[in-house]
């Protein structure tokens, strides 16, 4: 009688075509991590959009299709009307740009070593004064019922914000602040 031999053999081992997928696997990771990482990298920007109301409208359904759709017309009229609209400047610690016109001003002085109020309000009142920011600034400070300012903020303007935001808080303007990433190139505001 023939006896088969004992079960020392190992038979295959799928040990090394784990190794392999693996090995693919991770490669492709990489891949994509480098890709995705350039693309987002390139180009750097921000686009800011004014958001649509989110109040939401009740209307009472009266009578036919119609004057339900009439009476959110006329609703969303109204809110139309009592929108504010924002007036968007950027502060990077040297200039404050403003959207989407792209009109500056550069404040020479810097305004962490400037000792007093009255006279951080003379530099940055001298700097404004007779500019297009300027002007739109001041329009935002006498229409403030209708406008409010909403300064987005480069981490390099950080420590001189308390005193730009003051300023705009005393000429009556309400204020909004927004930091925004310092490597990016381009910021395009809509609205």
């Amino acid at each position: 009688m023939a006896h088969l031999e004992e079960d020392d053999e190992e038979g295959i081992s799928l040990f090394p075509m784990f190794n392999i997928l693996a090995c693919t696997l991770g490669v492709m990771v990489f891949i994509l991590a480098t890709v995705a990482t350039v693309n987002l990298g390139a180009d750097k920007a921000v686009e800011v959009v004014e958001g649509v109301p989110t109040e939401t409208l009740e209307t009472e359904p009266v009578g036919t299709p119609d004057s339900i759709e009439g009476t959110a017309q006329e609703a969303v009229a109204a809110l139309e009307r009592e929108r504010r609209r924002p007036l968007w400047l950027e502060w990077d610690g040297r200039r404050i740009l403003r959207y989407p016109t792209l009109d500056s001003v550069v404040i020479e002085q810097d305004l962490r070593s400037i000792a007093t109020w009255e006279e951080t309000w003379a530099a940055l009142s001298d700097a404004l004064s007779g500019t297009r920011v300027g002007n739109a600034i001041a329009q935002a400070a006498l229409d403030n019922e209708s406008q409010y300012v909403i300064l987005l903020t480069r981490p390099s303007g950080f420590d001189e914000l308390p005193e730009v935001r003051t300023y705009l808080e005393y000429l009556g303007v309400d204020v909004g602040t927004e930091p925004i990433d310092q490597r990016w190139q381009r910021v395009r505001v809509d609205g």
